[in-house]
């Protein structure tokens, strides 16, 4: 059903798909907790706050079939708050249904201007409607309902008004402040007066609620009217906590004074406004660079006059303020992980229930933050790795109890900066990687011979791993077996300048590891040359630097090798990489980390560390094999940044068992 919206109410729509997407972000996560405490009070109102609010924004625009789902999702939680029901498997299910169709309305308003009509989602309100009769998922047990029965046995307050005690009843569970909001909801027609309503607000401003207005019946168990005198002159002196009304208690007030002013300290700035001040400051940072060069370059071909000194010290503050500045704008850059991590909880806890294992999921790490153009990218890798733990790593409950385990597998998820990276690990207490299958496998489908599978270390059996087409599956199944997939995760983290490595203990479990740049667009690099022509290495690849020498350099095959300290590193040179002739003699050695394993590329000059900015190459030459991007270096010239992954990558299936 397509959107008619004014410009005025088209402002205000942008406002609900934003407060929309925080109401249902975390929602998927607040549910899991519910199912395994589902008691919560405080999850199970704030839950029904945030169904609540959904349903009045879309109200307000005439959202009908999203107001519909959050009023029926709404009411159930008023029940379930109320005693009235109890959370079951089942019940959540339908209750994600409809959330997934809430996420899936806000998208197609974003994309289309439109939103399901109330054919689409007349199935799942009959679902809703279903829990709500107690048709799918039963009332509480006897002695709840026996509960839940003796709270409604009461009896109003003489003063209350009659008007005041219809409401109540009629929006029996919900405190005086909800039932003023639905009735500011309801269309002009079908409200109570003004009076009325008035005198509802009055009873707000008093900070009354519906606790202060109603007193328990008398059953036969009450004390005798002696007795009650006696409680009530005792609460005469010395009120009951849960009477005490919420003016009296003003660091509360002070306490949500400064939770609203902190929300009033957030702005929402558009994304293209954050990457142009983000490529203007690249261009800064450049500009700083050659202003920094020509300064250098000042001082040592002129006599050192106070002007000059005073030129140098300006631009040493300039460049001090840029480095700031810089800073400052990336930050804009950096969200949490947590954006990405909110979504686990629902696939590990879907998946799981299909494949009839029991999971439970650790976060860690969640506040670490990552430039958003890697965080965008790393959700599908992310998905496939915990899909692959659940259906490959955790054994089934009866398995796991044989193998005396606990019947329930961890998987645990975190997060942590280490220098300018960031570390991602995805590890599982399950079976662990089965090495010789694995050789086994790769040997079938002609990847490797059976001599390198003989000689193969653990940690190169693992790396095939991520070989197109490779997989341990018996079986094609929905969740996998088709060999896509790890090698799509390899190359996406690879394309983000990231690593992987893997980590495994057979009947322990397995460990993977991703290593991530903080940001793409301005990195750290060694300047090295070829041929005098100058490259970029990005600095986080680099492990060590040590002088060339030929006496230990050897043949292993058809590669040379370089020894260090009693190790051997596979040798490339930087000229036969590129395809660039050989005119000076090898001065270094850079040791870089490419994927799990340290290779060595010798190079004719080492020019130094610097800062660059990352520019593109444009469509004709981004596939080019080995080259990340280029920049512009402080005296003006062009230099390429190598891609060390890729630039060994077509290298991968010659180098499986030579080391």
């Amino acid at each position: 059903m397509k959107l008619n919206l004014s410009e005025d109410m088209r402002e205000i729509l942008e406002e609900f798909l934003v407060e929309a997407d925080e109401i249902l972000a975390n929602l998927d996560q607040d549910l899991i907790e519910l199912e395994t405490n589902p008691t919560d009070k405080e999850l199970l109102n704030k839950i029904f706050r945030g169904m609540h609010t959904l349903k009045g924004g879309a109200g307000f625009l005439g959202l009908t079939s999203i107001v519909e789902i959050a009023h029926k999702i709404e009411d159930i939680f008023n029940k379930l708050r109320n005693d009235e029901l109890q959370l079951t498997s089942d019940m959540t299910d339908v209750i994600f249904e409809g959330v997934d169709k809430l996420k899936e309305a806000i998208e197609m308003i974003k994309e289309s201007d439109e939103i399901p009509d109330e054919e689409e989602v007349k199935g799942l309100l009959n679902k809703l409607d279903a829990i709500l009769q107690g048709e799918i998922i039963p009332q509480v047990a006897e002695n709840n309902s026996q509960s839940s029965n003796e709270q409604e046995e009461f009896e109003f307050l003489p003063d209350v008004d009659p008007d005041i005690k219809n409401l109540i009843l009629q929006y029996k569970g919900k405190d005086l402040g909800e039932i003023l909001e639905e009735l500011i909801l309801l269309p002009p027609d079908e409200r109570p007066s003004l009076e009325v309503i008035e005198k509802l607000e009055k009873l707000i401003t008093e900070g009354r609620d519906v606790k202060d207005l109603i007193k328990p019946k008398k059953t036969k168990d009450d004390p005798s009217p002696s007795e009650n005198i006696q409680e009530e002159q005792e609460k005469e002196i010395k009120p009951e906590p849960t009477q005490v009304k919420p003016e009296k208690k003003p660091e509360e007030k002070s306490a949500q004074k400064k939770k609203t002013e902190k929300k009033e300290e957030v702005i929402r700035v558009d994304v293209e406004r954050v990457e142009t001040l983000m490529n203007l400051v690249g261009e800064l940072v450049l500009d700083r660079n050659r202003i920094v060069k020509l300064a250098s370059n000042l001082e040592t071909s002129c006599e050192s006059t106070e002007l000059i000194e005073e030129l140098l010290d300006s631009i040493t503050g300039m460049s001090r303020t840029v480095s700031d500045l810089q800073d400052a704008v990336m930050k804009l850059r950096m969200q949490p992980v947590r954006k990405v991590f909110s979504k686990f909880p629902r696939i590990v806890r879907d998946l799981a229930k299909k494949l009839n294992k029991k999971v439970n999921l650790v976060l860690e790490g969640e506040d670490t933050e990552i430039d958003r153009s890697i965080l965008d990218k790393l959700e599908d890798p992310l998905i496939h790795l915990v899909r692959n733990a659940i259906d490959h790593g955790i054994e089934s409950p009866e398995e796991r109890l044989a193998a005396g385990k606990s019947e329930t597998g961890t998987i645990k998820l975190s997060a942590f900066q280490e220098g300018d990276r960031i570390i991602i690990f995805i590890e599982d207490d399950g079976r662990g990687i089965d090495v010789d299958k694995v050789k086994k496998k790769a040997v079938e489908k002609g990847l490797i011979t059976p001599e390198q599978a003989e000689n193969m270390s653990d940690k190169e059996a693992f790396e095939l791993l991520f070989m197109p087409g490779f997989s341990t599956a018996d079986k094609v199944s929905e969740v996998s077996g088709r060999g896509v997939g790890m090698d799509v995760v390899a190359s996406t983290i690879h394309s983000l300048r990231g690593s992987i490595e893997v980590e495994s203990e057979r009947g322990k479990g397995s460990k993977f590891i991703m290593k991530l740049p903080l940001t793409v667009a301005i990195i750290r690099t060694l300047m090295v040359g070829a041929n005098d022509r100058m490259f970029a290495i990005p600095l986080y690849s680099v492990v060590e630097i040590v002088k060339y020498e030929p006496e230990s350099v050897k043949n292993i095959g058809q590669f040379k090798s370089f020894m260090l300290r009693d190790e051997v590193f596979l040798l490339f040179s930087l000229n036969e990489l590129f395809d660039i002739e050989n005119e000076k003699d090898k001065e270094f050695i850079v040791i870089v980390r490419v994927g799990e394993k340290n290779i060595a590329i010798s190079v004719e000059d080492l020019f130094g560390e610097e800062e660059i900015v990352i520019k593109p190459l444009g469509k004709l030459l981004e596939n080019v094999q080995g080259i990340a991007g280029a920049t512009i270096t402080g005296d003006g010239k062009v230099v390429l940044i190598v891609d060390t992954n890729s630039l060994i990558n077509d290298k991968k299936s010659q180098l499986i068992g030579v080391l």
